[in-house]
């Protein structure tokens, strides 16, 4: 199976640290049918880390990073909350981008709540009580959901994750939850797509997102019949 590689320009710290922590599960695993490396190599130097959300910023660091990278495949990764806003008017210009933009991989409606698909019992239940009390439909801004955030999973710290976030069970209770995630898109931003849908595209084989030990081999690739749709 050949590696594929992809740059992903991320929005902030986090995006980049979860990224980071996804690569080294994925290099800890065994390889399959005779690979030299592994099937999937996430590319992400510190330079493509934004640290800012807006439209304007994300489509600039895109640019600069595909003139440096002519063959490589290039993802952008962001929040849609300030889209869902229409924040600084992120919506509209989303709606207006060009065709040399790629659709945005986006965590609806922030990283914290894409963290919290990787958990499970009692403190996933609490980060959908408080959601479904408006933060998915009306997604707040970051100092009306990061104190609860940290009241629910007191080892989060924007920024960083510990070295073991990713495991099989993590990534299993992401399979298992991403139907729980907000879904709310006011402006009907067509190619909006959600994070999880990228992983079921052509080389959905080779992602992690759908793949999981069985009690025979615990490293072998189960392929689920998912085809996404924007």
């Amino acid at each position: 199976m050949p590696c594929t590689r992809y740059i992903i320009v991320c929005e902030g710290e986090s995006e980049w640290a979860y990224l980071q922590r996804l690569q080294s599960f994925l290099d800890q695993q065994p390889l399959v049918d005779g690979a030299f490396e592994p099937p999937l190599r996430f590319v992400v130097p510190e330079r493509v880390v934004v640290k800012n959300g807006t439209f304007g910023k994300l489509k600039s660091r895109h640019n600069k990073t595909r003139r440096e990278n002519k063959k490589t495949s290039i993802k952008i990764w962001a929040d849609f909350d300030l889209y869902h806003r229409n924040d600084k008017k992120c919506a509209d210009h989303y709606a207006q981008k060009t065709g040399g933009i790629p659709d945005f991989l986006f965590s609806f409606h922030n990283f914290e709540d894409f963290y919290a698909l990787h958990w499970d019992g009692d403190r996933f239940q609490e980060w959908r009580d408080f959601g479904n009390k408006g933060h998915f439909t009306t997604p707040l801004h970051s100092d009306g959901y990061l104190p609860e955030i940290k009241r629910i999973f007191p080892g989060y710290g924007k920024g960083g994750l510990p070295v073991d976030f990713i495991s099989w069970d993590s990534l299993k209770n992401l399979k298992c939850n991403k139907s729980h995630q907000p879904r709310s898109n006011p402006h009907n931003l067509q190619g909006a797509w959600q994070l999880h849908r990228f992983y079921h595209r052509r080389d959905r084989a080779c992602i992690p997102w759908v793949i999981g030990p069985t009690n025979s081999n615990p490293g072998s690739i189960i392929i689920p019949d998912v085809h996404p749709s924007h």
